[in-house]
């Protein structure tokens, strides 16, 4: 299977060129002056299975094709990750044994202050996955995660997808699993971290026993809604395929089925909750019917079907995606059945670790800028309409590929008080995630995002079943990846005098704040011309 999906990752950068003479077999195998001539037919083997594919083979694609290094190589990574969860080195590994001297280079840089690019994350974690007694002391274990944890949060696109992999490999490493429990334990327990989810995450890519107790805990007693949500969604994936104690099942049910039952809690939640009972077992059709009847029908749904959106409507998006695909020049790839696989999985399932892995190797693949136009209509129509689960879902997708020219609408969401929280925090994240060339629109817009995250610290409640926090995350985010330390500045400045109770919306404020200032500028990324985006110099 995973042979099919790496040809096909091959066959559709060729056909979506930039260059229209290298999309068929012949001109591709000339090799545009980047790599050595061969036959056409030789093309045809690669893509069409008559020979291994290899690290350099991708290599060759991504250099005939103009291609970041890595952006294939990133995606097939991905591909194997979802049929192999655990996995401490690449899916195609480079020939030989890995360089100690350059191991250990790599790892002074990122234990260091010096710059790391999403290769070095890459070279050092795949090195470090295929030394599997490497002696790295636990301290040092926990200084990788914290730096590589940071810049995840920082990053998109490429660099973004390979400091996942790269955190993935790493809590895959059969000496790392106590630190990412530890870490894990400490993030949840912080009613102001600006993100959950990232670190969460590495509990699916460890075998340490650890990791079940620490979702446990946080079910029983959840920190914040973003908290819970995150621990929904990872505990969904750590009991897939698990046979769990009679005892510890019997009661994750039981709190999972309270939180999906729990009016106060947002969409999201609900839908993780769902997504849990789901996994956990056989009463879960029960279940379904019980909800049903309760008007729950998305809940019921997602239980019962793994979806919350019914199966025509998510025929009909992908209907819409096909045919742009083929009124323009990706015909040739519109009826691929390893795209169909990831479109059914990217925009039907609600289970988030196989969605957000689709939707990541579409980030990275030609079609992801229809994807995003495609979402962003269906979500401004599911808005209008009130739809909240179709907005849910569509806004799921469209944090991974949204669209320039689509900010406007997504800004209108995020900052209407009539929007519902959970919607428009999603809503800010996408104009986050959307990298926009310098303007007077994009200052008016970020500017207009401080001015409604103060009005949130004013008037938000910080209570745990409360939105607002997750809203308020959403809201800085935008400032914090557009580096607009001046704007952030200006509202931890507008803060009232640090109180006793660390749960006031001012006190969680002033930590999601705080991260987002204490960044240091060699974490901070770099625009294309090498400077610090948010510097006024770089135009970014």
């Amino acid at each position: 299977m995973l042979t099919d999906e790496i040809r096909w990752v091959l066959r559709n950068a060729r056909l979506h060129a930039n260059d229209p003479a290298l999309r068929s077999a012949a001109g591709f195998a000339q090799g545009a002056g980047r790599a050595t001539p061969v036959h056409r037919a030789q093309v045809g083997r690669w893509e069409g299975g008559g020979v291994d594919v290899t690290r350099a083979l991708v290599r060759r694609y991504e250099s005939v094709l103009e291609l970041p290094e890595g952006q294939l190589l990133s995606a097939i990574d991905l591909f194997a990750r979802s049929h192999d969860p655990i996995r401490p080195a690449a899916a195609l590994p480079p020939r030989g044994d890995p360089d100690v001297g350059g191991t250990l280079e790599l790892l002074e840089r990122a234990l260091g202050d010096d710059r790391m690019t999403g290769l070095d994350w890459d070279r050092l974690s795949d090195h470090l996955g295929r030394m599997p007694h490497a002696m790295v002391r636990s301290a040092d274990w926990e200084a990788l995660f914290r730096r590589l944890l940071e810049e995840v949060g920082l990053c998109l696109y490429l660099e973004y997808a390979q400091r996942t992999e790269a955190l993935a490999r790493l809590a895959g490493h059969p000496r790392s699993g106590g630190v990412v429990a530890r870490l894990a334990a400490e993030a949840v327990a912080r009613p102001d971290a600006q993100f959950y989810n990232d670190t969460l995450i590495l509990l699916q890519y460890t075998r340490d026993p650890q990791a079940l107790s620490v979702m446990l805990d946080q079910l029983r007693d959840p920190t914040s809604s973003s908290a819970l949500r995150g621990c929904l969604s990872v505990m969904t994936t750590l009991v897939r395929g698990t046979r769990l104690d009679v005892d510890l099942r019997r009661e994750a049910v039981r709190l999972a089925v309270q939180h999906l039952r729990d009016p106060d809690h947002s969409y999201l939640v609900h839908r993780g909750a769902a997504n849990l009972v789901r996994a956990l077992g056989p009463a879960s059709q029960r279940l379904a019917n019980v909800l049903t009847a309760e008007d729950r029908r998305a809940a019921a749904s997602i239980i019962r079907d793994g979806r919350a959106m019914s199966a025509q409507a998510v025929r009909e998006a992908q209907k819409r995606i096909r045919a742009v695909l083929e009124a323009g020049e990706g015909r040739a790839a519109a009826g691929e059945p390893v795209l169909a696989g990831l479109l059914q999985t990217a925009l039907g399932q609600t289970n988030e670790e196989d969605r957000d892995n689709a939707l990541a190797i579409l980030m990275l693949s030609p079609q992801s800028r229809i994807i995003g136009r495609v979402h962003a209509a269906a979500f401004s129509a599911a808005v209008d309409r009130g739809d909240l689960v179709a907005a849910h879902e569509s806004v799921s997708v469209l944090t991974w590929v949204g669209q320039p020219e689509d900010l406007d609408m997504f800004e209108r969401v995020a900052l209407s008080p009539t929007t519902p929280c959970s919607v428009a925090m999603q809503a800010a994240y996408v104009v986050g995630n959307t990298v926009e060339p310098a303007t007077r629109r994009r200052d008016e817009r970020e500017t207009s995002f401080a001015r409604r995250a103060a009005e949130v610290i004013a008037t938000g409640s910080a209570q745990v079943g409360s939105d607002d926090t997750e809203l308020l995350r959403g809201l800085v985010y935008v400032l914090g990846m557009r580096g607009r330390h001046d704007l952030l500045t200006a509202l931890q400045d507008a803060l009232p005098v640090p109180g006793d109770d660390p749960l006031t919306m001012a006190e969680i404020a002033r930590g999601v704040l705080g991260w987002w200032l204490a960044v240091p500028d060699h974490l901070r990324p770099l625009a294309a011309d090498g400077l610090l985006v948010g510097d006024p110099a770089s135009g970014r």
